[in-house]
């Protein structure tokens, strides 16, 4: 670029042309912290100048407004995403306690079992009274040893199962706090889309590109990380568990906290997808902020 003779070329050059070298020249400083640049102040001078002999500056000027609103959804964006990680962050919290919390207590289960049925030969524990005894025994240890705080936070569900003679009937709804903790997650997952929508309908408006690669490969992971969670991968489908509760009868889909979470489970894409109305509202919003820099 510094090899062609810019001064010469921003002769006649359409106004679209002259805003793609003003906005790169903006990008490639913003990228390096003012060390480079594409052009010099000469060259962006010549720019300027040619654009009001050709009467050009009004429609620059209208670009220029528009790029500076894509700048700061740039950083509207990166705050999006960094709500999502702090939501998604909790929620992993949530799941890992549960996890955790579960196999200790399975740990505890054999250990106070083993510790009730010390004493006994196997013959004994075969007989159906020794095992009454030896079960007796192990509940009394387990309430000795086992404390509630971190199991109650941390159960899958709010209350506890319920054994009858053919099934198991959860007669409660899954964790309120994970239910709380994963409908946050969506909020801030729609809130990102919503920057990303609006920031594509200014660029769309402009009729040019106004991101710089940086800029548009650092959105392009934004999203595909997201896009892992709205696939519920890794721990994250354990959360699948409570849908396939509901169609098995085992729990109800209804009386829960939040009212959206079994459906937003069964059906991430449509959960997590941003609604017409929201599209509207980010139209509106922007064409507020796009009027309010024209005046």
């Amino acid at each position: 670029m510094k090899n062609l003779n810019i001064k010469t070329l921003a002769k006649g050059m359409r106004v679209e042309d002259k805003a793609k070298l003003l906005f790169a020249d903006r990008n490639k400083r913003a990228e390096t912290q003012g060390k480079e640049g594409i052009l010099t102040p000469d060259e962006e001078k010549a720019i300027i100048e040619d654009a009001q002999d050709l009467h050009q500056i009004t429609e620059l000027n209208r670009l220029n407004k528009l790029f500076n609103i894509a700048s700061f959804l740039v950083l509207d964006i990166q705050t999006a995403y960094l709500h999502f990680r702090l939501a998604e962050g909790r929620l992993l919290t949530i799941i890992t306690g549960m996890i955790l919390v579960g196999e200790a207590d399975d740990t505890l289960g054999h250990a106070v079992y083993d510790l009730a049925s010390q004493g006994y030969s196997k013959e004994q524990l075969d007989d159906k009274k020794i095992q009454d005894e030896v079960d007796q025994k192990a509940e009394s240890y387990r309430k000795k040893y086992k404390k509630d705080g971190l199991n109650k936070l941390y159960s899958h569900f709010e209350l506890p199962l319920v054994e009858s003679s053919t099934k198991t009937e959860m007669l409660s709804q899954p964790s309120p706090i994970l239910q709380r903790a994963f409908m946050m997650v969506i909020t801030e997952i729609k809130r990102f889309r919503k920057q990303v929508y609006t920031i594509e309908y200014v660029v769309a408006k402009a009729r040019m590109e106004f991101l710089s690669e940086t800029e548009k490969q650092t959105i392009e992971n934004f999203s595909e990380e997201i896009n892992k969670f709205v696939n519920l991968e890794g721990h994250l489908g354990l959360i699948q568990m409570f849908v396939d509760f509901v169609d098995n009868g085992m729990l109800s889909g209804t009386n829960l906290n939040e009212h959206k979470f079994i459906d937003s489970v069964r059906d991430m894409q449509k959960a997590t997808r941003l609604r017409n109305k929201a599209k509207r509202d980010a139209k509106e919003e922007i064409e507020k902020v796009i009027q309010k820099q024209i005046l």
